[in-house]
């Protein structure tokens, strides 16, 4: 059935969507937009390519409640399908500008990473006629991100430019912020190339952007600054101006900019840098400076930064710099044993420290490293132990990876045999093998990576298939990138003799490894095969009353080390992935989980129960991208993939625009930021999770 035909099943349904959308207002008009807004979801999650599903959304965007259209056309972006382009281009001319953003956002969410030549002539068609500078903001940033041949993508530059063929004084905020969103993605996808002269004078202008909405005004500026530094056109001068900005983050941005600025000004600009009151600017410039060719000043600012012992962030950025050489050795190495001392005498939550000098450590000074070692290596904290393989590895401890590769953490195991691998001194195939029996993903996965053209050959294929039906039975989503790889082995050593113990899983859950079943019984057969995977079903959706109570509610993650990090989910945004969150917010899955990976200025990620990548919560929920930037303080969902959120979160750091349209963003911080999560390091614990009814 095509979006274009007219059926009974679209007859009836109109008449439902018609009779539910044109009722005046009265007690009951919030819970029947609940019921919309609820199917409008249950259809866009179904990721339909035809059938009622599809004719519902389609439907659905002529509801009378602008909330509920704008979802409707939302959706069917989400669907990214470029046969919808013809359907989405009709919301442009909606009576309300909220929705023809969302449809120009739609556009190019249908053509993601592929050929957006049908949304530009879209949007050609509609631009002159459009006033709403919100709506044309939207349409710059679409521009920007579109996927165009060289001719056309001059074309899209140019019509950008011509948006904002004002003073930067007259440009309204909505739309310098899509304007400078559109040349930042231009930039990022081309390396710079793609800008003009033009373009860069543009930007030049929107370094001194200003006006009363300041949040809006100072990411307009910071956006310009990262863009001209893509396209290789920032000087001094612009660093210098923007690291006297009264905005941190704008600072921070000129701070990550020092490698361009001439040596004869870059101590100066560095000392200012690192003497910022704010952290998140003097981490980028402690960044900058471990990037830097080891002299005495820099390691003397390291020096100073490394005993910073109330700010964890920066000494152990410091810390981790002093890995290579300075001048005056003995002071570096007596600052990194001093550190490493503090292994024994601080507290379970303050071992990322001496951790990361170990390794320093075991870089410049080895003897004075294996001397130590051994109090890492018994740590109680698993995060320790795999820090202490990465210095085992440094000094030849051979015999100590051994032992952690029979560790009791997964991770610690995974850690130990990549290391062991990269030495390639020694055969550890067996070893590898006895790794099949575990059921951690992540060790599973690298365990048959890392098995690849083995001598074993057919008790490899015998192993992995025996660890490849043991992952399946307990039908997790989340083993998908495990289980792919065990079946790469199992490809690669066994033959036809396996047919029979394989054929069960061309019915398999998951489309993918479905798939790769039957790609393997084809090569090993010579006969077609036909994938029918059987989807487990999927999570039911909250009923109005619930809907209503995830709107009024609040999440908040009480740290080990202090402090609370309050989390107001979006469930007109991201329903699915605000549903799963809070329920398993309140029903203790996170209580003592850690935050495992810690990107300084980038993210914090956390909420594995194996504290890692590849272990989360066992379905995956859809993909719910939208329109919100992925500005500093937004939560969002870990993926491995599309339509692959296992629950686990992370938190920007910073203003994370490349991270836009391809990862959902389902709740915002809105306490906590500066004081808590700046703070949060690798390892960190969340104690409790906590939700609390706000609104």
């Amino acid at each position: 059935m095509t979006v274009t035909e007219h059926t009974s099943v679209k007859a009836t349904l109109s008449v439902l969507i018609l009779c539910m959308a044109c009722s005046a207002p009265d007690a009951g008009r919030e819970d029947r937009a609940a019921e919309g807004y609820l199917k409008i979801v249950a259809a866009e999650v179904s990721r339909p390519t035809d059938g009622p599903d599809l004719d519902f959304l389609m439907l659905a965007t002529r509801y009378r409640d602008v909330f509920l259209r704008r979802s409707a056309v939302r959706a069917l972006g989400r669907l990214e399908d470029p046969a919808l382009v013809g359907a989405l281009t009709h919301y442009l001319e909606d009576p309300e500008a909220t929705v023809r953003a969302e449809a120009a956002n739609a556009l190019a969410q249908a053509v993601h990473h592929g050929d957006g030549k049908p949304v530009l002539d879209a949007l050609l068609n509609r631009i002159e006629s459009e006033n709403d500078e919100q709506v044309l903001g939207t349409f710059a940033r679409t521009l920007g991100r579109l996927s165009l041949g060289d001719e056309d993508q001059s074309l899209a530059l140019d019509i950008l430019l011509d948006l904002g063929d004002v003073g930067a004084a007259q440009v309204s905020p909505n739309l310098a912020q899509g304007l400078v969103l559109g040349l930042e993605a231009l930039a990022r996808k081309s390396g710079g190339d793609l800008l003009s002269d033009q373009a860069k004078d543009q930007l030049v202008i929107m370094l001194r952007y200003r006006s009363a909405d300041e949040l809006t005004a100072a990411r307009v500026r910071a956006l310009a600054l990262s863009t001209l530094r893509h396209a290789e056109a920032l000087t001094e001068r612009y660093v210098d101006e923007s690291l006297r900005d009264p905005d941190p983050d704008v600072r921070r941005i000129a701070a990550a900019s020092l490698d361009l600025v001439p040596p004869s000004l870059r101590t100066e600009f560095t000392r200012r840098a690192l003497g910022d009151q704010t952290l998140r600017v003097s981490i980028e410039a402690l960044r900058q400076l471990a990037d830097d060719p080891s002299n005495a000043l820099r390691c003397q600012w390291l020096d100073i930064a490394a005993g910073k012992t109330n700010m964890r962030p920066i000494r152990v950025l410091a810390l981790e710099a002093l890995g290579e050489p300075c001048p005056d050795v003995a002071a570096q190495q007596q600052t990194l044993m001093d550190a490493v001392s503090e292994i024994g005498a601080t507290t379970d939550s303050e071992w990322l420290a001496p951790a990361r000098a170990l390794v320093s450590l075991a870089s410049i000074a080895p003897e004075l490293a294996e001397a130590v070692l051994p109090q890492f290596l018994e740590h109680e904290n698993a995060f320790v132990r795999s820090y202490a393989a990465s210095a085992a590895a440094l000094v030849g401890q051979t015999g100590a990876l051994r032992v952690l590769s029979q560790d009791p953490s997964p991770n610690v195991r995974t850690a130990a045999i990549q290391l062991l691998a990269a030495q390639d001194s020694e055969s550890i195939d067996e070893l590898l093998v006895s790794q099949l029996s575990v059921e951690d993903p992540q060790l599973l996965m690298i365990a048959a990576r890392l098995l690849e053209n083995s001598p074993l050959g057919p008790q490899i294929a015998s192993a992995t298939l025996l660890a490849f039906e043991r992952v399946s039975a307990s039908q997790r989503e989340t083993t998908r990138d495990a289980r792919r790889a065990l079946l790469e082995r199992v490809e690669e050593f066994g033959d036809a003799a396996m047919i029979s113990r394989l054929e069960p899983f061309l019915l398999d859950f998951d489309p993918q490894v479905a798939m790769d079943v039957a790609r393997i019984l084809e090569h090993w057969s010579g006969q077609s095969r036909q994938p029918n995977p059987e989807p487990l079903p999927r999570t039911d959706l909250p009923n109005p009353t619930e809907l209503n109570e995830l709107r009024r509610s609040t999440v908040i993650l009480h740290m080990q080390r202090g402090g609370e990090i309050v989390i107001r989910p979006l469930p007109n945004v991201a329903l699915t992935n605000v549903q799963r969150f809070v329920q398993l917010a309140h029903d203790g899955y996170f209580d003592g989980l850690t935050f495992h990976r810690w990107e300084p200025n980038f993210v914090i990620q956390g909420g594995s129960p194996g504290a890692n990548e590849y272990a989360g919560d066992g379905p995956y929920t859809r993909d719910e991208v939208d329109l919100q930037p992925h500005w500093r303080g937004t939560v969002g969902l870990s993926t491995r993939g599309h339509d692959t959120g296992d629950a686990q979160i992370f938190i920007n750091l910073a203003d994370n625009v490349r991270l836009n349209h391809d990862y959902t963003i389902f709740g915002v911080v809105v306490d906590g930021m500066e004081d808590v999560v700046d703070l949060v390091v690798e390892g960190d614990v969340i104690t409790r999770a906590e939700v609390v009814a706000t609104r």
